[in-house]
């Protein structure tokens, strides 16, 4: 027993010491996003703030009304988004795993083949803005990555790996196939569900990429462009060796500490959803499914 509490315990302070390695480098961002623009550029970034200043975060919440704006529409998509995305992930995946499927395997392969090729951004592009006509639009943020092949093989693998009898005891008492999958192969399959939902969840929230193609309306621009824009800008001024002389004379633009905001004000939230999803990260997936 002494053995066994002293290897636990060495085991818990060697998890602590990688915990505490592993949030050095979110620290050092938001002591910089709390710093002086000089301080970061003469010493760089370090754990504590040496001039404690919020000048980053007052400029980028001078366009106060565009940052909440992002915030709803990065909420908004990423909410439905997610749902949206994993409705197609479970339902497509579990078709494809039913191994009394005649087309499961050409469906697979066409599933794997987006995986190697694509048209190309230019097909991408017009398909998108003339013939489906999403241009402006909130679901131009949402559809282009509502399904992706590498998640939906991932969800197959998982539920292939079920036991067929979940499946052949559900349509002995007569279940619906949405019924089975729903009630019965979902509720055991909460770790890849979780997973998968995470990841979604992460490239919602970390989209600018299709409102640098597709968004104009001020009212739909997410939360990462907005303040990809803000950043690309000041980097702009700052490069600029006119307006950059020009400036220095009456005011140091925080370029450094308004991008460590700029990573504070994004990765906040989805940081807090992490710990809902974690425990079903290390449950296994047919504990308790079938009885003896």
């Amino acid at each position: 027993m002494r053995k066994l509490k002293i290897s636990t315990v060495v085991l818990y302070l060697v998890i602590t010491i990688v915990a505490l390695f592993t949030l050095i480098p979110f620290v050092v961002v938001v002591s910089g996003s709390f710093s002086a623009e000089r301080d970061l550029v003469v010493y760089g970034a370090s754990l504590f703030p040496r001039n404690f200043t919020t000048d980053a975060y007052r400029f980028l919440m001078a366009n106060r009304a565009s940052i909440v704006t992002g915030y709803r529409v990065t909420l908004t998509v990423t909410v439905i988004g997610t749902a949206l995305s994993i409705y197609l992930t479970t339902s497509l995946a579990y078709v494809i795993s039913i191994k009394s499927v005649k087309l499961r395997n050409p469906i697979a392969f066409f599933v794997y083949f987006t995986m190697l090729f694509n048209g190309g951004i230019v097909p991408w592009f017009i398909w998108i803005v003339r013939h489906l006509q999403l241009r402006d639009s909130i679901w131009v943020l949402i559809l282009p990555m509502a399904m992706s092949a590498f998640f939906v093989m991932v969800m197959r693998t998982s539920l292939a790996s079920l036991p067929e009898s979940l499946r052949e005891s559900a349509i002995i008492d007569g279940a619906s196939e949405f019924k089975i999958l729903y009630k019965i192969i979902l509720p055991v399959s909460k770790p890849i569900i979780a997973t998968i939902t995470l990841f979604y969840m992460l490239n919602y929230w970390n989209d600018w990429f299709h409102a640098l193609f597709f968004i104009d309306d001020r009212n739909l621009v997410p939360l990462q462009f907005n303040l990809y824009r803000i950043v690309s800008n000041l980097a702009f001024l700052s490069s600029s060796d006119e307006i950059a002389r020009t400036a220095a004379q009456h005011v140091t633009l925080p370029t450094e500490s308004v991008r460590m905001a700029t990573v504070v004000l994004t990765i906040g939230p989805i940081v807090f959803v992490y710990p809902f999803l974690q425990k079903h990260f290390v449950k296994g997936i047919t504990i308790g499914a079938v009885k003896g």
